[in-house]
C-alpha cells in the first residue's frame, strides 16, 4: 500500500470516528431557534429544543439528536464583563499642565472714560494623560467684590490645580472689575462681569485640543465670583434690572452676554449670592453652597451687601450718617441709599432651590467669617478649604450624569429590555436562563428558557464622561 493511500485511510477513518461521537453538552443554534445537550442522571445524552423566538419564553420541546440529526452550532455568549467602579472626577488621578496668561476677549475697562481697552485673560489647567476622553470643564472666578481680586489668588490656584488633577479641564478666569458707589455702577460691574464669564466659556469651548464637553461644564467662584457663578448658571435676558435696561448701550452689552449657547451643569456657590429670586425659576441647576451664618459682607439671608455689622465699603461705622439714612430713608428711593441692591444669600437660594426640586446641599458655618479659605492670620485654613474642596468635586462627580442608566422591560414588547440614556457611550449585555437575540445603543432582545434556575438580563458599561454602571433586572 502506498503512502497516498494510507494517508487516504487515515483521513476516511477520523471522519467516521468524528461522526460517530456523540454531541457535546452545550448550548447550541439551529434553524428556529435552539438546542441544549445535556446528560441526564444515567450518563445519556438529552437534548431539548427552544422554540419560539418571538415571544419571552421559549416553547421547549424534547427531540431526538440521533433522529433528527439537526445542524448544531454552537451558541457563542456576547462579550461580557463589568466595567469596574471608578473614582474618576472624586481622587486625583492626573498631572496637570498650566497655561498661564490666555487672552480670551479684549474689552472696554469699566469706568474708562476715554474708551481704554483691556485684555481679559485666564489661567489654564489641563489633566495630562487622560486619553480622548471627553473633559468637563470647570470655570472659577476669583472674590475681590468686583473691585479687585485676580485669578492668581493662591487659594483658587489650588482649587483649579486639584479639579484638573481630578480630570477637569479648569480655567481661572479674570473679569472686568471697578465701579461708583451707586446701584447704577454696581449694577453695571455685575453684568459686566457675567459677559465676560459667558465670553470665556465660549472661547473655551471652541478649542477642540481641550477636550471639552459642551455638556458637562461647572461654574464655581467665591464672594464676587460666586455672584458671577450663580449668575452664569441662572441669569436670563429678562432678568435685567430696569436700571440697567434703561441705558441702551448697556443693555446691548447685556444682550450680547446672553447670548449663550451652553448651560451649566452645576455650581459651587462660595459665600456668595444673587440679586433676584426670580432668576431661580429658569433652570434646575444644582448648587453646592458654602457660608458662615454670620458673614459680616454678604448676608446669610437677604441684605445689603457690607451692611450685614452696620457698614459699608470704604466708610467705616458712621453713627451720624446711619442716624440721617434713617430719617431720608421716606424721601429717597432705596436704590439711592445703598450702593449695592439688596442680595440673596446661600440661606435663600437653599431654600427656595430645595422648593422648587433642585438638588441643593448647604454647608452653614459658625463665626463671623466671610472668607472660608482664610485663617484669623490671614493664611488658608487647610482642614476647611479641603473639606470645601472635596464635597464640591463629590457633589459635582454625582452630576456628572444628568440622569443615571435604568434599565426596564418595554411594556408593549416584554422582550425589549431598555435603558432610557443618551450619555451612555458603550454598553455590554448579559443573560443568565436565556439568551441574547439581538442589541442595539440602548436596548436587548432576549428569549429566556423556562427550564432554568434563575432569569436576569444585566447591563454594564460606560458613559461619555467616563464613569461607569452595572444594573440588573431579575424576573
Amino acid at each position: 500500500m502506498t503512502f497516498r493511500r494510507l494517508l487516504l485511510l487515515a483521513a476516511v477513518l477520523g471522519l467516521a470516528l468524528s461522526c460517530s461521537k456523540s454531541v457535546e453538552p452545550g448550548l447550541y443554534t439551529v434553524q428556529g431557534g435552539f438546542v441544549r445537550v445535556y446528560l441526564d442522571s444515567l450518563g445519556n445524552t438529552k437534548a431539548l429544543m427552544y422554540r419560539d423566538t418571538s415571544a419571552l419564553w421559549a416553547d421547549t420541546v424534547s427531540i431526538d439528536l440521533k433522529e433528527q440529526k439537526p445542524v448544531l452550532k454552537l451558541y457563542e455568549a456576547p462579550e461580557f464583563h463589568r466595567f469596574p467602579a471608578n473614582e474618576l472626577y472624586r481622587n486625583p488621578m492626573y498631572r496637570v499642565r498650566e497655561t498661564k496668561d490666555v487672552i480670551y476677549g479684549r474689552v472696554v475697562r469699566n469706568l474708562a472714560e476715554d474708551g481704554e481697552r483691556m485684555d481679559l485673560t485666564m489661567d489654564l489647567y489641563v489633566p495630562e494623560d487622560g486619553g480622548q476622553v471627553a473633559r468637563p470643564l470647570l470655570v472659577a472666578f476669583h472674590e475681590g467684590a468686583f473691585l479687585d481680586g485676580d485669578k492668581r489668588d493662591t487659594a483658587l490656584v489650588e482649587w483649579c490645580r486639584y479639579f484638573a488633577s481630578l480630570g477637569y479641564v479648569a480655567a481661572s478666569v479674570d473679569y472686568r472689575q471697578g465701579y461708583r458707589r451707586n446701584v447704577r455702577s454696581t449694577d453695571d460691574a455685575i453684568f459686566k462681569a457675567l459677559k465676560d464669564a459667558n465670553a470665556a466659556v465660549r472661547f473655551l469651548l471652541k478649542r477642540d485640543s481641550l477636550l471639552i464637553h459642551s455638556e458637562r461644564i461647572f461654574a464655581a467662584g467665591a464672594d464676587a465670583g460666586a455672584v458671577t457663578a450663580l449668575n452664569l448658571a441662572y441669569m436670563r435676558e429678562e432678568n435685567m434690572p430696569e436700571i440697567i435696561q434703561e441705558e441702551e448701550d448697556t443693555t446691548i452689552v447685556i444682550r450680547q452676554a446672553l447670548l449663550r449657547g451652553f448651560d451649566i451643569r452645576a455650581a459651587a456657590n462660595l459665600w456668595g449670592a444673587i440679586p433676584d429670586t426670580a432668576i431661580l425659576h429658569n433652570a434646575k441647576i444644582p448648587v453646592i453652597s458654602f457660608q458662615s451664618r454670620e458673614d459680616p459682607v454678604v448676608p446669610y439671608g437677604a441684605g445689603h451687601p457690607y451692611e450685614q455689622d452696620g457698614r459699608e465699603p470704604e466708610d467705616g461705622f458712621d453713627v451720624l450718617r446711619s442716624i440721617f439714612e434713617s430719617i431720608v430713608s421716606i424721601f429717597i428711593p432705596e436704590v439711592e441709599r445703598h450702593p449695592f441692591r439688596e442680595v440673596y444669600g446661600a440661606g435663600v437660594i437653599h431654600r427656595i432651590l430645595k422648593a422648587y426640586g433642585v438638588p441643593s446641599e448647604l454647608h452653614t458655618y459658625n463665626g463671623e467669617r466671610h472668607n472660608l479659605f482664610l485663617g484669623e492670620d490671614g493664611r488658608i485654613d487647610y482642614p476647611t478649604y479641603d473639606e470645601i474642596k472635596e464635597q464640591t468635586a463629590s457633589f459635582f462627580a454625582s452630576r456628572m450624569v444628568v440622569a443615571p442608566v435604568s434599565l426596564h422591560q418595554d411594556p408593549e414588547d416584554p422582550q425589549l429590555f431598555v435603558i432610557d440614556n443618551t450619555e451612555v457611550e458603550t454598553c455590554l449585555w448579559d443573560i443568565q436562563g436565556g439568551v441574547l437575540l439581538g442589541k442595539g445603543d440602548d436596548a436587548a432582545r432576549v428569549l429566556f428558557f423556562p427550564d432554568a434556575p434563575v432569569h436576569s438580563v444585566s447591563v454594564s458599561g460606560m458613559y461619555i464622561s467616563g464613569l461607569t454602571f452595572f444594573e440588573t433586572v431579575a424576573l
